[in-house]
């Protein structure tokens, strides 16, 4: 008997440390960048490395609203609005071209007591790798960052809790479905995080900045009705990606930069426009952002959340900076 138990708890800890792929077929779809002609690969100051429609059965796939990416770029972890990891392995063409994705596995968001986030407290938004397997995640709904191990190789996500992590400092109640979309970790060590829409004054983005436990704002400008959603940083430079949606016009997105030492200024923020999408090119949704080497090139990866709705896609793009 002792030994039949021993091996029941030997194979339960396996199937837990090691999570099974989704339910439902995963499929990815190559698509153009302009549909109307395929042959056009550039994009303002980026260059169309492939990109795929990512679709799946499984009801908790979708949502995708941040992304980090391993530094090869070969794997891929994002997190949904809904709470969940999604994990999976990126498929690159021998011309350097994002064709796939393969062994997609979603685990949860677990709270400090072991559960699932739900409701309006599992609102995740943003995701920024602090190095060595830690992750920073920012809530939306329920304004908080929470920091969870993963481990380097992301065995850890199925079972990892959170530690709190300090939020910025300010005056005003962060906006209940504005709030801190954008996060990321620039090249000094220091966690930046965006508010999505302006509210310290109308034509503005707050930006905050910690550094050995002190924030400070930034301003940064603001288009008209375009929310940040997502920032990345690699070599000095910090990407971010600006959002805007109408019924009448649809989704339009900005892909902009500026120099992080920028940040060490009390002048508002004037980033550079790299590229702007509007309903002529595959578009959708698109929250969130990552950045990596890749053949020699910087790459922009970019994610859109679908909102669970069977009206959008979950589109994943990549592009190389050429300017």
């Amino acid at each position: 008997m002792a030994r039949y138990t021993l091996l029941l708890a030997a194979l339960f800890a396996t199937s837990c440390s090691q999570p099974a792929p989704v339910a439902g077929t995963t499929t990815a779809q190559v698509i153009a960048l302009f549909p109307d002609s395929p042959e056009t690969h550039q994009l303002g100051l980026l260059d169309w490395r492939g990109g795929v429609h990512i679709s799946n059965s499984d009801e908790r796939f979708g949502g995708l609203s941040a992304l980090e990416a391993s530094t090869d770029g070969t794997r891929l972890l994002a997190v949904s609005d809904s709470a969940w990891w999604v994990r999976t392995d990126l498929l690159w063409s021998d011309a350097g071209a994002l064709t796939g994705v393969d062994n997609l596995i979603i685990t949860p968001l677990r709270d400090a007591a072991g559960n699932h986030l739900e409701g309006e407290s599992a609102d995740s938004e943003g995701v920024a790798s602090l190095g060595d397997g830690r992750y920073v995640v920012s809530f939306e709904r329920e304004p908080r960052i929470w920091c969870y191990n993963l481990g380097e190789d992301w065995s850890r996500a199925d079972r990892a809790r959170p530690n709190l992590t300090e939020s910025p400092p300010t005056e005003s109640p962060i906006p209940h479905n504005g709030g801190m979309e954008a996060i990321t970790l620039i090249d000094d060590g220091s966690l930046l995080v965006g508010i999505e829409w302006p509210f310290s004054t109308d034509t503005l983005y707050d930006v905050w900045r910690q550094t050995e436990g002190r924030w400070q704002m930034s301003s940064m400008t603001a288009p008209t009705e375009h929310g940040l959603t997502g920032m990345t940083a690699i070599d000095g430079q910090v990407y971010a990606l600006e959002r805007y949606w109408t019924p009448a016009v649809g989704s339009r997105v900005r892909i902009v930069r500026f120099a992080q030492t920028m940040l060490d200024s009390d002048a508002v923020i004037e980033p550079e426009l790299l590229a702007e999408f509007d309903t002529t090119l595959s578009v959708d949704n698109f929250e969130g952002i990552t950045a990596f080497h890749r053949d020699g090139e910087t790459i922009l990866l970019i994610v859109s959340d679908d909102n669970y709705n069977p009206q959008q896609r979950t589109l994943l793009m990549a592009f190389a900076v050429t300017g």
